[in-house]
């Protein structure tokens, strides 16, 4: 065999070795290096990384608005003033029945003006002969607020307990009602009591303005 025959075949052994051990090294668990971007990604295309939402931010609902968890703020409660302070001229005052068993009439403010008013803290009652109104309840908030849209009923009530001094047998009795500063008004409404008349001593107790009934009753 010529000598450059002879070198072509050997030339050919190597190169298949070559690739065999190549081959068999891939086949031990060896990678080739990837192409540049990421793998399964064709060359060149930049890998995308998944949006991370931060802990405490809104994340994106199904519809894609943001979905945030309500805050803690808010009202308490509290009512808010509206208008100037309801005056006698603005709203009706009346008693009314308590119900149930506790012996206390309601007061009733109904705001019967075209334009909304507040009535602030404790109704100031009093009766024919007496030297002072009528004590306040030992938990009424004379820092009360109620706002009356017109229509609208306030309520307060006349605590009547049978145990106390110098029992007074009233058949009408005087209402003022207040301004923002607590301060009484002038002015004065002079109020039937109802049935035969009420029996007040110096137990008895005036509570604040409330927008429910019940809450007036304390």
């Amino acid at each position: 065999m010529p000598f450059r025959l002879r070198r072509s075949f050997a030339l050919a052994a190597v190169v298949g070795a070559t690739v065999f051990a190549t081959t068999a090294c891939d086949a031990d668990g060896g990678a080739p290096a990837a192409p540049s971007g990421a793998a399964g990604s064709p060359a060149g295309t930049p890998a995308v990384t998944p949006a991370v939402t931060p802990t405490g931010s809104p994340s994106a609902s199904g519809d894609g608005r943001a979905n945030t968890s309500p805050g803690a703020g808010g009202r308490d409660g509290a009512e808010e003033a509206v208008g100037d302070a309801c005056t006698s001229d603005k709203v009706e005052l009346e008693f009314a029945d308590a119900g149930g068993t506790r012996p206390a009439v309601l007061l009733k403010a109904t705001n019967i003006s075209d334009a909304a008013c507040t009535a602030y803290g404790i109704p100031a009652v009093g009766h024919p002969g007496a030297q002072a109104p009528v004590a306040a309840a030992p938990h009424a908030d004379a820092r009360a607020a109620v706002a009356l849209e017109p229509g609208e009923t306030a309520y307060a009530a006349l605590l009547l307990p049978e145990r106390g001094g110098h029992p007074h047998h009233a058949t009408s009795f005087t209402l003022g009602l207040r301004g923002q500063d607590g301060e009484p008004l002038t002015a004065r409404a002079t109020l039937k009591a109802p049935v035969e008349g009420l029996t007040v001593n110096d137990a008895s107790r005036v509570t604040a303005w409330q927008a429910v009934q019940e809450d007036a009753l304390g």
